[in-house]
């Protein structure tokens, strides 16, 4: 999870970025091709579309950054839910263009140079520690929506992860002082 702090240094650094977002995009792909010449032929041949797709993206997970910790009981529209626009970014990503998966990585590091290339003094430690952990939280996010689970292993992926967030829900209520008879839920609820 981003702390407000870093929600903040993205959103400043965001407004640098926007007035030359153009030659933004430009190094970013050019960056990316220079570290992985082989990923040009995931791409059309003409730009253009491409490079206005990143930057929407780009500028749809800022935007996203204003919701605030308080609003999680908030109802939000699907086209503005982020988490589901980036599950999907990644099934298309994998399913459709057939992009592979190491290419996260290649994609964070021309990201992070065209950044501090563009940004110059103002691509901070602490700017830069920000854009990797949202590039962090966009690329597992990416990698869940194109996970697919064999049928004969599903329940018993569904049986962990029900167990593991069982024990996160005791812990986080022993530490908050709180116990099952104090909340009323009968004990198998749990």
């Amino acid at each position: 999870m981003l702390t407000e702090v870093q929600k903040t240094l993205i959103q400043k650094s965001w407004k640098l970025v926007v007035p030359i977002s153009e030659t933004a995009a430009d190094l970013f792909y050019r960056r990316l091709f220079e570290l992985h010449p082989e990923y040009r032929r995931l791409f059309p041949d003409d730009m253009a579309a491409q490079k206005r797709k990143l930057l929407r993206m780009l500028a749809f997970v800022v935007k996203s950054l204003d919701w605030a910790d308080s609003q999680w009981r908030d109802e939000v529209s699907p086209d503005e839910d982020l988490m589901l626009v980036v599950l999907a970014l990644g099934r298309r990503h994998t399913e459709l263009y057939k992009v592979p998966d190491e290419s996260y990585a290649a994609v964070a590091e021309a990201l992070l140079w065209t950044l501090d290339y563009g940004l110059g003094d103002a691509f901070t430690e602490e700017v830069r520690a920000a854009w990797t952990s949202v590039y962090t939280i966009l690329a597992a996010t990416m990698k869940m929506g194109c996970q697919t689970f064999d049928p004969s292993t599903s329940m018993n992926v569904r049986d962990a992860a029900l167990r593991i967030g069982e024990e996160a829900l005791l812990e986080g209520m022993a530490a908050a002082g709180i116990d099952e008879a104090r909340l009323g839920f009968p004990e198998e609820a749990l």
